[in-house]
């Protein structure tokens, strides 16, 4: 759960269009050939707005439709609601600019698996609603809490060939298999690093091996070894921590659309799935039901594309705060019309600055 001391409830935006009449929109970026764009939304105003408004700077020629998922509830702490950055952008984009709330909130648990055939329930999901509305060949999933400083989607888009997703792998920190003294010590090899993750495909038997030799030594992994019967015991490849990490990353719709839900088995790229005590993280189980079908990503340091603050919606209220004061800063330097236009819709004033400095490379 994201942390209760934070959470509100939100009104839903009064530019809501109808969740499943696509009759109003514009030239499908099927069409087109362009990107649709998928951010969860949880609070996180100002973070919000610099995360699209920086993403349209530097790669909106590549975007077709935004499409904005927001959970029911947002923080305490925030002085304007997240749903305006909407508003901002319906304004601007009208139609490609699409805003969905769903009927149920899954939060951090796995999906039950016998309501996925219900639409309403499935599309609680994250980027759910995106990923089964969009006819775009590529959908970019993006947070709402990054500051993107070059053209992520053009640069995606070339390394992108024949993989099915591209972007930033694993979460190797966590994993047994990324630490060189238990991979040397275990299997007697170099530890698993993102740019090789296809080449250390391990038995089950190695797999609970270096999980355990992890717990003897006080290494941290997170304990899904208590659950790998029924899940790893039959493909202990890709590992528990593989996935496309889903703060910043593109997915090919025409390679994948089809073996997920709901048009294929595969659970979607926003679901979680249990795994012992806890869940496996976002899109583990897609990551590997996709390799299951002879499919491979490809990873891609994002660094020079984006800056990524982890964890800003579920922590203290000071780094709440903190975060957001960080990102109205941003917005004062790059971004003076939205926050013009914020003060005329609140009242507010947000102390822009009289000649505001341009976005600058880090």
């Amino acid at each position: 759960m994201h942390d209760t001391m934070t959470e509100t409830t939100l009104q839903e935006p009064a530019t809501r269009p109808d969740s499943h009449d696509r009759s109003h929109l514009t030239a499908p970026s099927g069409e087109t050939g362009l990107t649709d764009v998928a951010v969860n939304i949880f609070a996180k105003p100002f973070q919000t707005a610099l995360s699209l408004l920086s993403l349209l700077t530097y790669s909106g020629r590549h975007i077709g439709r935004i499409y904005l998922q927001f959970e029911p509830a947002g923080s305490r702490y925030d002085s304007v609601s997240p749903y305006l950055i909407a508003d901002y952008l319906r304004e601007r984009l009208g139609d490609n600019c699409l805003v969905f709330q769903p009927e149920h909130w899954i939060d951090l648990e796995a999906a039950d698996p016998a309501r996925l055939g219900d639409a309403s329930y499935r599309l609680g999901i994250r980027y759910q609603f995106a990923f089964e509305h969009s006819d775009a060949p590529r959908l970019f999933l993006m947070h709402n809490d990054v500051l993107v400083y070059r053209d992520i989607l053009g640069a995606l888009g070339e390394a992108m060939g024949e993989a099915f997703a591209v972007g930033e792998l694993g979460q190797c920190w966590n994993c047994p298999a990324g630490n060189r003294a238990i991979m040397e010590e275990a299997l007697g090899r170099e530890a698993c690093a993102p740019e090789g993750y296809a080449d250390f495909r391990p038995s089950f038997e190695e797999l609970c091996r270096i999980y355990a030799l992890a717990r003897r030594k006080g290494i941290f992994a997170r304990p899904y070894d208590e659950g790998f019967t029924g899940i790893f015991d039959t493909l202990p490849w890709p590992l528990p921590e593989c996935r496309i990490n889903e703060w910043a990353c593109l997915l090919n719709m025409r390679a994948t659309r089809e073996h997920t839900l709901p048009f294929g088995p595969a659970l979607p790229p926003g679901a979680y799935r249990k795994c012992g005590p806890i869940c496996l993280d976002i899109g583990v189980e897609w990551f590997r039901a996709m390799h299951s079908l002879g499919l491979r990503a490809k990873h891609v340091p994002l660094s020079r594309y984006l800056k990524h603050w982890v964890g800003t919606g579920k922590v203290t209220e000071r780094l709440y705060r903190q975060a957001e004061d960080n990102a109205l800063h941003l917005l004062r330097r790059n971004f003076p019309a939205y926050l013009r236009w914020l003060s005329e819709k609140t009242g507010q004033n947000f102390g822009i600055a009289e000649h505001p400095y341009t976005m600058r490379l880090p």
